[in-house]
C-alpha cells in the first residue's frame, strides 16, 4: 500500500515540476517578447506581457528582491524563507499563483534580460516612499545569507552589495 502512495507522490511531484517548468518557458518567451516589443507597449501592457496578470500582479514589485537574492549566484534557505515570509505577510498563501510564481523565481534564476526589464518597469512604476520600502526589503534579503559557517559572508554581501546599488539606482532614476 506505501508502494502506491509512493509512486502517487513520484507522479505528482512530477507533475508540479513539469508545471514549474513550463512557467519558467513563458516567463522567458514573456520576456523576450516585452524586450522585442517594449516601445510599443503600454507600461500596464508590459507588465502583463512579463508574466504578471490577475493576482501574480500582486509580487511584481517584489522582483528586486528575487534579484538581490540571485547576487551571487544561488539562493540560501534563509533567504528563500525570508522572501516567502514576505510575500505570506501580503495576505498570499502558499498555493497560490503568485506565491509560486516567487517560488518558481527562487528555484531557479530568471535570466539577465527578464530581471532587467523587471526592474526598468519598477522604475517607472514605483518611487518616493514605495520605493525606499522595496530597497529596505532588499537590504533584509540581503542581510540573513551569511555563507557556510560565515565563510563566503564577504563574497555573498559583495554580491548582494552590487544588487542593492543597481536596485537602488533602478528604483530612484525616475
Amino acid at each position: 500500500m506505501s508502494t502506491r502512495n509512493d509512486v502517487e507522490e513520484i507522479y505528482f511531484q512530477k507533475q508540479e515540476q513539469a508545471l514549474r517548468a513550463k512557467l519558467r518557458e513563458e516567463l522567458e518567451a514573456d520576456a523576450r517578447k516585452v524586450h522585442e516589443d517594449e516601445r510599443k507597449l503600454a507600461l500596464a501592457d508590459r507588465i502583463k506581457a512579463l508574466g504578471f496578470t490577475g493576482d501574480r500582479a500582486k509580487v511584481f514589485d517584489l522582483m528586486p528582491l528575487v534579484h538581490v537574492a540571485w547576487a551571487d549566484g544561488e539562493i540560501s534557505r534563509k533567504e528563500r524563507a525570508n522572501i516567502l515570509e514576505i510575500v505570506a505577510s501580503r495576505g498570499i498563501a502558499p498555493g497560490t499563483e503568485p506565491f509560486r510564481l516567487i517560488e518558481v523565481m527562487l528555484e531557479e534564476r530568471p535570466s539577465d534580460l527578464y530581471m532587467s526589464e523587471t526592474l526598468d518597469i519598477l522604475r517607472e512604476v514605483i518611487g518616493g516612499k514605495r520605493a525606499e520600502s522595496v530597497v529596505e526589503l532588499c537590504i533584509q534579503v540581503a542581510d540573513v545569507s551569511g555563507g557556510f559557517f560565515g565563510l563566503g559572508e564577504t563574497i555573498a554581501r559583495a554580491f548582494g552589495d552590487r544588487a542593492l546599488a543597481q536596485v537602488h539606482r533602478a528604483l530612484s532614476e525616475r
